[in-house]
This record gives C-alpha cells, structure tokens and sequence, in this order.
C-alpha cells in the first residue's frame, strides 16, 4: 500500500493586524514536521481554492492549521465531505478557531475554540497511554496558549463540555489532544501549535506524524 497524501492548510485572515500564527517559523515548522510523515505526496497552501471535491479527492489526510480562514460553503461541503467518505483530518491549535461561521465545520473538528489566558508555561498530561497517537509517551511541559474549547459552535462565549470525543491529553483539565470520527473518517485535533516552542517541541512533532498517521485511510498503507 502506498503511504498517505496529505494537505496542509496554512494563513490567518489578512483582516487580523496581527499575523501570530502566520509567521515564515509557522510554514517551516510545518514542512519540517511534514518531512518527517510517511508521506507520498505532501502540499502546504494557504490557497483555499484547493477546496474543491476534485482536488480533495487527491488526498487522504487534509491539516487545517490555518487561523480565522472564511471559506464559501461550497468549500466548506467539498472539504466535510471528503472526510465523512473516508479521507483523515487533523486540526491543529487554531483549526477551531477558523472556518467559524460554518457550525457543520466545527462540529465535524469536534469543539470550537473559546478563550485562552495570555501565553504560559503549563504540563501536558497524558490520559490515554494505549491509543496509537499517545503511546508511550511522557507528559511534557512547553508555553503556548492553553486553549479553553466549547462544545457550543454558535456561541462561543458559552462554554459548554466537550461530547462525542475521545480525549488523550490534557492540561488544568482542558482537553489538548482528542480523536473522534466523522462519517467513514477517522478525526485528530491537538490543541497546541502557536508558535515554534511548541510546533517544534519533540513530543509535539511526534504527536502530529503519529496523528497524520492514524488518520489516514487504511487502504492508503
């Protein structure tokens, strides 16, 4: 079987003055991570037009890592469905906070992004020791935001817990590292990933190939 083909969806709307999580650190990071998959094809774009089902079907794990992105519906439905047909995706930090005007998106990611304290330095623990994405792994500390998620996709200042997921990781007791599924897709979502100290850090690295990994179909290996 051949290994996965795999799209990163990268960029912030240029409507934010600050580009905090579209930064050069941000796409290298990503590359370097997406060197080190099992991959066969691999493409970082913050081109949304790519979401179209013709060229989704060339793909088996779509990434969303983007921040604030606002897609057409069209684009929106050629990007669920690909999933709930089959195709793996893994969110990653702001994947819950773009795309939010489309609730059927969110639900899909399983969460949408709440609040978060200023940028600190807190432990992630590690829940799940037997699931294929965290095996093995030890809780580390790192500094990032640690993203308060709700359940809630139309209010997101109504904090409302998590439902249909299966929480791996987590940090003071917010969930950072989940799975879920949607349709015949397989779903990740890890919730850190503002910057290099944490793209970069070992067990974050390894959680992201791991994730890509899982997700990816299994007629793809």
């Amino acid at each position: 079987m051949t290994a996965p083909r795999v799209l990163v969806i990268l960029g912030q709307s240029a409507a934010q003055t600050g580009q905090f999580h579209n930064q050069p650190e941000h796409w290298g990071s990503f590359a370097s991570m997406l060197r080190a998959c099992d991959a066969s094809v691999r493409l970082v774009t913050d081109d949304l037009s790519v979401l179209t089902p013709n060229v989704l079907a060339g793909f088996d794990v779509i990434v969303n890592a983007s921040t604030a992105l606002e897609p057409t519906e069209a684009q929106v439905a050629a990007l669920l469905e690909r999933v709930r047909s089959g195709a793996g995706f893994v969110g990653v930090h702001a994947a819950t906070a773009t795309f939010v005007a489309h609730p059927d998106y969110l639900g899909m990611v399983g969460a949408r992004f709440g609040r978060h304290d200023p940028l600190k330095h807190f432990t992630i623990k590690f829940t799940d020791h037997d699931h294929p994405i965290t095996s093995g792994l030890a809780d580390y500390d790192h500094d990032d935001e640690l993203y308060e998620l709700t359940a809630d996709f139309v209010d997101r200042t109504n904090v409302v817990p998590l439902s249909g997921v299966t929480v791996l990781a987590e940090a003071e007791g917010h969930p950072m590292v989940y799975v879920k599924t949607h349709g015949k897709g397989r779903v990740a979502y890890l919730a850190s990933g503002h910057d290099a100290r944490s793209l970069d850090h070992p067990t974050f690295r390894t959680l992201f190939t791991r994730a890509i990994a899982w997700v990816a179909p299994t007629q793809s290996h």
